[in-house]
């Protein structure tokens, strides 16, 4: 089974004008949201599950911004519970925060998306660490932002990799994926999953803008954790659909693939198509985050 542990279910009306920018600006981008659109992209990639995450995009939402987000996609991976693996988001500003995530976790989602650059919390700030206890307690995963954004006016500073670290020690029962493998700093990344079993990184947007060698940043990725860690068993495919398309992100790892026996290199065939067909799989099947 292939999976894409990074895409988004939103409604349009919500996004901020920074993401449409950033969208329009993108040529394998789009907006396009929703069950029936991702379940087509998929198809045409062969992926059979995704986690489909919410996204609070700004600092202080009110509770009903949070529960209308959340709602919508509650709503969406109704439609296929089979192939869609719903996570929520919430405001940790909010009073309420503890209580929604519990709400949302009863409701059916199976994990917590969290994005510290757009909400502008540093990812290690106790702040989080009420939530942190409900995952780590349920044994719930959450996938963060994590690294840097490549998003204007949105700040690097609360999500740099190195702040998982904190998170990874008081809290070694939870689940963490670092969405976008904690772009671009893969020496910290490779320290981390070295250090932590319960840390993982997918490899969302690792995608560089030199014509013909976009490969070339999976590719040092893979290669630093390889070296550090000894396997990229804990690197997962995502692709962060449809700000990034799931076709640009597996075509990437197949151009990586079609390189790989010129390149002088400690990487076999076989760990890229394990970061590309199987090791997402047995994230999901690890933490029961799929019943069929």
């Amino acid at each position: 089974m292939r999976v894409d542990v990074h895409t988004h279910l939103w409604s349009e009306r919500t996004l901020p004008g920074f993401l449409r920018d950033y969208s329009a600006g993108r040529p394998d981008s789009s907006l396009k949201s929703g069950c029936d659109a991702l379940l087509e992209s998929m198809d045409d990639c062969g992926i059979d599950a995704a986690i489909a995450v919410a996204l609070v995009h700004s600092a202080d939402p009110t509770d009903q911004e949070v529960t209308e987000i959340n709602q919508f996609v509650r709503d969406e991976v109704a439609k296929c519970p089979a192939r869609l693996i719903g996570f929520c988001a919430v405001n940790p500003r909010s009073a309420d925060a503890v209580a929604m995530l519990r709400d949302e976790l009863a409701a059916g989602a199976k994990g917590l998306k969290f994005h510290g650059a757009m909400q502008q919390i540093d990812v290690d700030d106790r702040l989080m660490y009420p939530l942190y206890e409900v995952l780590a307690e349920q044994r719930r995963p959450v996938l963060f932002h994590s690294g840097d954004i490549g998003v204007l006016p949105i700040k690097d500073r609360h999500t740099r990799a190195t702040l998982f670290d904190t998170v990874a020690c008081d809290f070694p029962e939870l689940p963490m994926i670092l969405g976008h493998a904690g772009r671009i700093d893969w020496p910290t990344v490779a320290g981390l999953l070295r250090k932590h079993r319960n840390v993982y990184a997918e490899i969302s947007s690792v995608i560089g803008r030199d014509p013909g060698f976009e490969y070339e940043p999976v590719r040092a990725l893979l290669e630093t954790v390889k070296s550090w860690a000894g396997s990229v068993a804990h690197i997962l495919f995502g692709s962060d659909a449809p700000l990034y398309s799931q076709q640009a992100t597996q075509s990437n790892l197949d151009r990586l693939l079609t390189r790989l026996p010129t390149l002088d290199t400690i990487l076999t065939a076989n760990d890229v198509l394990a970061v590309r067909n199987t090791n997402s799989s047995e994230f999901i099947k690890q933490h029961q985050l799929l019943h069929r």
